[in-house]
């Protein structure tokens, strides 16, 4: 049997750094990237210009504000990410088929059999450098647990290689945080049982950890060891999607009705616009609402016809919201299920429509619009309510 050889590919602060790439005059500049509204929002990332300041991803928009008051706060601008995302993942596929998409800005390649992977790699990073402008940090190891670790031990534009051989004497002196999956509770019950490092945790019996941390505390016992039998999951393999949404914790309670809508519009906008961009439709929508002092409330309901229309997801999720008698409120979410593929042939029309003449142009020019500038070019004037309440995002 062939070793495996896989490499992680991380796309170095891959917000701040398209950013800085499409605005050159923010080169070399400390920026935030942040969620909307600025001033109420989070950080979304920080370019490394930034991040000795103490700004990271997560942290509120103001308090980082008085971290770096002379930083440069721009908005998410999800659409051009996503050029460069998909800019990046046709580049990693000339090299190999066997890709797995990890996320926006991190994937898995799988060169095994290759006799030169160290080249390769830095061969992809020149690549990706003279094509998107963009550095990457570069991690090889015979599993995906191990080059993601190494990926990380040299940002950023960074490139190691751990053999199988090396694996323990590289993993024992990281602090346990290190490995994918243990999360800052995890690390936490850890370190109150005096594991900090790999080795701690090498040293751990695996029925202990099983008593411990229950069907995780095998997960651990492994990783402790470097060894990780996950397979890649190929582009052509992955399930298809079951549903998308977006959800807004308002960092002060929402009280008004009217604001709720706007909020409701706003990500119901943003929904119908990744929608048309991935060629899906909505076959039904899923309100979630999380009232202040007590368990988010969830509803749903399948429509007549799928859509992307934001129109109509708005419209669906305002009508689910009325049907509750919410007072005050500390979040809101909307998802779109039963997603379908929006090939015309493939589904079925509205039998009593909704459109107008013109509105299918007027859409297509604001989805450009969108595309060029960003999502927050063109929004319902509804949609200005709703800014003094929002927070952190997610989706």
């Amino acid at each position: 049997m062939t070793d495996r050889v896989i490499l992680h590919v991380d796309a170095d602060a891959f917000f701040a750094s398209v950013e800085q790439i499409t605005n050159p005059f923010l080169k070399g500049k400390p920026v935030v990237v942040c969620g909307l509204p600025l001033e109420h929002g989070v950080v979304t990332a920080a370019s490394y210009e930034a991040r000795p300041y103490g700004v990271k991803a997560g942290m509120p928009v103001a308090q980082a504000r008085k971290l770096l008051p002379d930083g440069y706060f721009v908005p998410v601008n999800i659409p051009k990410y996503l050029f460069f995302s998909t800019r990046l993942l046709s580049i990693y596929l000339q090299m190999t088929p066997r890709v797995e998409a990890y996320s926006v800005d991190e994937v898995f390649l799988d060169l095994s059999g290759v006799a030169d992977p160290w080249k390769q790699a830095v061969e992809l990073k020149r690549q990706i450098a003279q094509e998107t402008g963009l550095t990457v940090s570069i991690g090889i190891g015979p599993n995906k647990l191990i080059a993601k670790i190494a990926s990380d031990l040299d940002k950023p534009d960074g490139l190691t290689m751990v053999l199988p051989e090396q694996a323990l004497q590289v993993l024992g002196p990281l602090p346990v945080e290190r490995c994918p999956g243990i999360g800052p509770k995890t690390a936490a019950n850890l370190k109150a049982l005096g594991i900090v490092t790999f080795s701690d945790l090498a040293q751990v019996p695996l029925a202990k950890l099983r008593w411990w941390f229950g069907k995780n505390g095998e997960k651990l016992y492994w990783a402790a060891r470097g060894v990780d039998e996950t397979p890649m999951v190929l582009l052509d393999q992955l399930p298809p999607l079951k549903s998308k949404g977006h959800e807004i914790t308002f960092d002060q309670p929402m009280r008004s009705v009217e604001a709720a809508q706007a909020v409701i519009w706003e990500i119901s906008g943003r929904l119908g616009f990744e929608f048309r961009s991935q060629q899906r439709l909505a076959g039904g929508i899923r309100l979630k609402v999380k009232p202040v002092g007590g368990k988010a409330v969830t509803r749903q309901t399948r429509l007549l016809a799928a859509t992307a229309d934001e129109r109509v997801i708005a419209k669906t999720a305002f009508q689910l919201f009325r049907q509750g008698n919410f007072t005050e409120l500390r979040g809101l979410g909307i998802y779109g299920i039963y997603l379908v593929s929006s090939v015309k042939d493939q589904n079925q029309l509205h039998l009593f429509p909704e459109d107008i003449p013109g509105e299918e142009r007027l859409q297509t020019a604001i989805d450009h619009l969108k595309q060029k500038y960003g999502e927050g070019i063109v929004v319902p004037a509804l949609n200005l309510l709703s800014s003094d309440f929002k927070g952190s995002g997610k989706g």
